[in-house]
This record gives C-alpha cells, structure tokens and sequence, in this order.
C-alpha cells in the first residue's frame, strides 16, 4: 500500500517546518503529492451597538487583513520547504476555521498531518486534532514537537483494542508501518485476559506479516496505571517512533469528549501518533 496525497497544516514557527519536512520523506517513500493547507478566522472584536456603520466595516476589514496575512506567511514557509522535494505539491489557504477547513480539504488526501494541540494557540489560528478526528473519515498523524525520533525506519507500536477503530488504524498506517524497522502490537489487559489478548494480536501480527511488515506480538500486563501511560512506557522503552492505535470519543454538550487512552496519547504521545476514528 502507499499514500497517494498527504495533507499537512501550515502555520508558523520552527515546528511547522519539521512538520512539513516530515511529511516530504513521508511522500518520498512512494512519490506522493503533498498538499499544504492553513487557515485563519478573524478575531471578532466586541462591538458597540451604537458605534458608526463605518468604523464597523474598516475593523472587521482590518481583522480579515490580519487574517489573511497569517495564510500568507504560512505558504511561503510550505513553498520554501517543499522546494526541491517533492514532484507535486499544492496549496490551499484560506479565511475560515482551521479544523472545519482540515475536515474538508481531506476529501483529497489519504491523511492529515498536524500537530499537537497547544493551548497557547488559539483555534482560530490552529486545528485542534480531537476536532478533526472525530469529524472526519481520514487518519490523522499528530506530530509532537521538536520529533525526537524518526517515524520512518524506527521501531512502531500498535496499541491494540479489539474494535473497528484500532483496525482502521492499522489499515491507514500501512505505508508508515512498511517503512518501520520492526511493529510492536501490543494490548495492555488484566492477567486473567493474557491468553485471550495473545490470540487477537497474534492475529495483526499475521495480518502485518502478509504486507510484508516484520512484527512481534506482546501482551502487556496491567499495573494499575493508566492504559496510556503504559502504552507511552512501552514506546519509549523500545525506541519507538511511531504510535498506531484507534481514536475514541463521543459528543457531549457540543464538545468531543475523548475516551481516556485517546487523551493521554494525544496530550502525552513524545512521537508521531497515528489515530483513526
């Protein structure tokens, strides 16, 4: 299998960059087109009912200035690193509500490259992850900072529940598994649960096997602490560069509320998560 479009979020700053770099070796694997998307809704500014029409129109003016400014330094930053590395590379900007436009733009792309959320950026300015993937049919690989370790020919884990989500996560990552040194799939589960565990992962294991991904099947005992926590430890331990797992979370009060392993992955994860809904 390969990636045949990779959407990546633009905005600014030094990871913005490393993650529009990852997202080029990622193309390289198989010639893939890149498209690079970023987005910026104006700030709406407290309003006097009683102020001038006029003065309205130029302030709502000037924000959307702003705005599109932000959109404009986001591409020449993708246009500049994108340079040189791959063949097809496409831009698309645009004023609006960064994780509404991500959800849109994937219906051209296999996958969505983003980064962590950081709660001193304003939604407005960068998509919230949780947001998109709960709201779109497309995986997303969230990239953390400073990506300390190469997703690309580094051992991967998948973090194994038996449901439709895990199993979707692991038919997105095929192109990023094939590219691991070796696939760790691992489930974390009481000790009463370790044989019937074993016959599930040793199942991905096989299916792994024939794509042609070397992997070994690990149960994981609990401890007490929490699946992520214990999940991370894992990756850490094995030098891992990559985390494959499902996405769970449902709707309450207008906001997605996320399930707890999805949570602490996608708050704590020190590499590259990969997550489908």
């Amino acid at each position: 299998m390969r990636f045949a479009s990779l959407l990546v979020y633009v905005d600014e700053g030094p990871d913005a960059r490393a993650r529009v770099d990852l997202t080029c070796a990622i193309a390289g694997l198989s010639g893939t087109s890149v498209i690079g998307l970023a987005a910026s809704m104006p700030d709406v500014p407290q309003v006097d009912p009683y102020a001038g029409g006029a003065m309205l129109g130029e302030m709502l003016g000037l924000f959307r200035d702003i705005a599109e400014a932000d959109v404009s330094r986001a591409e020449a930053l993708f246009r500049d690193e994108v340079n040189g590395y791959v063949d097809h590379a496409e831009w698309r900007g645009e004023v609006g509500y960064p994780s509404d436009l991500v959800v849109q733009a994937l219906r051209a792309s296999d996958i969505a490259v983003l980064g962590r959320r950081d709660p001193a950026r304003s939604p407005a300015r960068s998509p919230d992850p949780a947001d998109v993937l709960m709201a779109a049919g497309r995986a997303v690989l969230i990239v953390p900072p400073g990506i300390p370790r190469d997703p690309i020919g580094a051992p991967a884990v998948v973090a194994w529940k038996d449901c439709r989500e895990a199993q979707r996560a692991v038919s997105s990552a095929l192109p990023l598994l094939t590219a691991s040194s070796i696939v760790h799939v691992i489930e974390v589960c009481a000790a009463e649960q370790a044989d019937a565990a074993r016959r599930r992962i040793e199942d991905v294991v096989a299916f792994l096997g024939r794509h042609g991904i070397t992997a070994s099947a690990r149960v994981v005992n609990g401890d007490g602490r929490s699946r992520s926590d214990q999940i991370l430890e894992f990756a850490e331990d094995e030098g891992a560069g990559l985390i494959v797992a499902g996405g769970y979370g449902h709707a309450r009060l207008r906001e997605w509320v996320m399930g707890g392993v999805t949570h602490g992955l996608l708050a704590r994860s020190p590499v590259c998560l990969l997550l489908s809904h």
